[in-house]
């Protein structure tokens, strides 16, 4: 006998019976219009019931030809039953016996196996050896009338694929592996169908051909005689399934995960997520599903809280099929950074807001062979009691910046590897500014320069339209601040100014309006791009305005009290100056002053 035929029996075992033995159920030797027990094919079958011990079941054996006979026995007994027609035969639970079952293959005319070895010779007394009759065990489940509806198709199909699986294949009695079992479930119009499941903890998939197919793991079907299912929402085209895992051995559950299916390598993705075509959500026991796919080769990016994100691909999907991958896609916790702000407290009841930046490692050939870095978005965590932390998505260098609510940067590590789980201490030498700009005691909305208007953006702050700004200093002490306020054409210079630690800086911008015109000595026409000097009793330069086409200026701010104003041109071959003009301005006042540029002699 063949391999494969005996590999389709099943599991054979040898009972030793002889021929003429008691029949079971009232089945007589003879056969049908008397056909003589030696011609009628003797086979002993057993029924063996999935968490049974006793219990009536009818059995259906049908050949080849569609004869079919039914063989009524009882659980866990060996019953000898006659087969009238030629065989082979499958047999399984009768419908409508209150039991499921695979097909058990049965050849009546199968040999018993060669016990093996030599027999030795008789002296003729002996008696002949009884004929041995194969025992087939036909493994059965109580029935569970499980019935559903079939959506999603676009035109009416007549039947449902139900594949069943094993749960836990390990731990189960092989004989009741329902690993590849097949039920063919026909669907009314309505797609309505009702089918006999087998009564156990089993993995169900209903499929059609040309559709995505539906999952449902672990479905409960014992201890029960009926199961509504629900709707099977089976997508056409084609579809990517598979498990993410966590943990040791894969056992964690998975929290928060959402799969990017993506037509491109996300290993390239350098301008987000363009590229995706669909996003789905990942169930707590990893499984994924993304129905509706097309063909063609697919890349998926599985993002998860607190894990490193998981890439693989590609995988190529025929047009209207399934592609499931054996291999589960694993998941690594990511790292957690902690970052500890020193002082802990910011100023005048604001937070300290730490942002995470990944930015290029140093030697990145040599990153990237040993720790394969990714390309991460920018995070932001607010800073509680001294300390901010960080989920890192995965391996890559970083900065670290320290600002406030309003946006000031006051500092921060400019490097930082990122490969575990690490700590690392922000110590702030910057100084906190928190200042209002007002006119007239109304605020004002402009750039605050520390430094001149030639400073570092790092030390250029923008007013809100209370007027209030926020930043950080290298110093205290000793600031020439420079203003613009757009919105009411001024321009206005501080000298000598210092940060106070404990109440915010004020700048008062002054409502004052000096004016006119500059004229040129030598033609006695009005001057352009003439600048106008506005300076202080100590030589400080506290305003500036520049002449237009007909020679007129406007310097709006300038600062009251003892102020010296002249005016100066650079042409091709030499400086023109004015004679100064000094005078004292008070508060809200308006000075019309006119200069004339004479050429300045060395």
């Amino acid at each position: 006998m063949s391999e494969r035929r005996r590999s389709a029996i099943g599991t054979v075992l040898g009972l030793s019976l002889v021929l003429g033995a008691a029949v079971s159920h009232g089945q007589e030797p003879d056969g049908p219009a008397g056909r003589p027990a030696d011609e009628v094919a003797p086979v002993v079958l057993k029924a063996v019931a999935y968490r049974t011990v006793s219990a009536e079941v009818t059995l259906v054996a049908r050949n080849a030809e569609g004869v079919e006979q039914e063989l009524p026995v009882v659980s866990g007994q060996p019953f000898q039953v006659f087969l009238f027609e030629p065989g082979p035969w499958n047999v399984r639970p009768a419908s409508g016996s209150g039991f499921w079952g695979r097909e058990v293959y049965v050849d009546p005319d199968l040999e018993p196996d060669d016990p093996g070895g030599e027999q030795p010779e008789g002296d003729g007394t002996e008696e002949p050896a009884p004929s041995v009759v194969p025992v087939y065990e036909v493994p059965v489940f109580p029935a569970v009338s499980g019935s559903g509806r079939v959506v999603g198709p676009r035109r009416p199909v007549s039947e449902v694929l139900i594949l069943l699986g094993d749960v836990d294949s390990e731990r189960m009695d092989p004989r009741f592996s329902l690993k590849g079992a097949r039920i063919r479930c026909p669907v009314a119009d309505d797609g309505r169908w009702s089918c006999d499941l087998p009564g156990t903890l089993v993995h169900i998939v209903f499929w059609l051909p040309g559709h995505s197919p539906e999952y449902r793991w672990e479905t409960p079907l014992f201890g029960r005689r009926q199961l509504r299912m629900g709707d099977q929402r089976l997508v056409p085209g084609a579809s990517l399934a598979g498990f993410v895992a966590a943990g040791p051995g894969f056992r964690e559950l998975i929290e928060r995960c959402v799969v990017h299916v993506a037509k491109a390598d996300p290993a390239f993705w350098t301008t987000g997520l363009e590229d995706v075509v669909t996003t789905v959500e990942v169930a707590r026991d990893g499984f994924f599903q993304a129905p509706g796919l097309g063909p063609g080769h697919h890349w998926i990016q599985v993002d998860c809280d607190s894990r490193v994100a998981a890439r693989a691909g590609p995988y190529t999907l025929q047009r209207n099929a399934e592609m499931f991958p054996r291999k589960r896609i694993p998941l690594m916790r990511s790292h957690l950074l902690e970052v500890s702000v020193l002082p802990a407290d910011p100023p005048y009841d604001s937070h300290w807001v730490a942002r995470l930046k990944q930015i290029e490692p140093e030697d990145p050939a040599g990153f990237w062979r040993q720790h394969r870095p990714g390309e991460y978005s920018q995070q932001r965590a607010v800073v509680e009691n001294g300390r901010a932390l960080f989920h890192v998505p995965g391996n890559g260098a970083f900065s670290v910046e320290i600002a406030d609510e309003a946006g000031g940067r006051f500092g921060g590590l400019d490097y930082l590897e990122v490969v575990t789980d690490r700590a690392a201490v922000v110590e702030l030498d910057l100084v906190p500014v928190v200042g209002r700009l007002t006119l007239d005691e109304v605020p004002v909305t402009g750039l605050v320069f520390f430094g001149g208007r030639q400073t570092s953006p790092d030390l250029t702050f923008r007013t809100d339209a209370d007027g209030w700004f926020r930043g950080a200093l290298p110093g205290r002490e000793g600031w020439r601040v420079d203003v613009v306020a757009p919105d009411y054409e001024l321009i206005q210079f501080f000298h000598d100014i210092d940060v106070p630690a404990d109440e915010p800086l004020v700048l008062e911008l002054a409502d004052t309006v000096v004016q006119g015109r500059v004229l040129s000595a030598s033609t006695g026409q009005p001057a352009e791009r003439v600048i106008v000097r506005f300076e202080s009793a100590d030589g400080q330069l506290v305003h500036q305005a520049t002449s237009g086409e007909d020679g007129s200026y406007s310097a709006r701010g300038v600062p009251p009290g003892w102020v010296r104003i002249s005016a100066q041109r650079l042409t091709l071959t030499r400086w023109e100056v004015s004679e100064a003009f000094e005078t004292i301005l008070n508060p809200r006042q308006s000075l019309t002053v006119d200069l004339v540029l004479r050429e300045r002699m060395e």
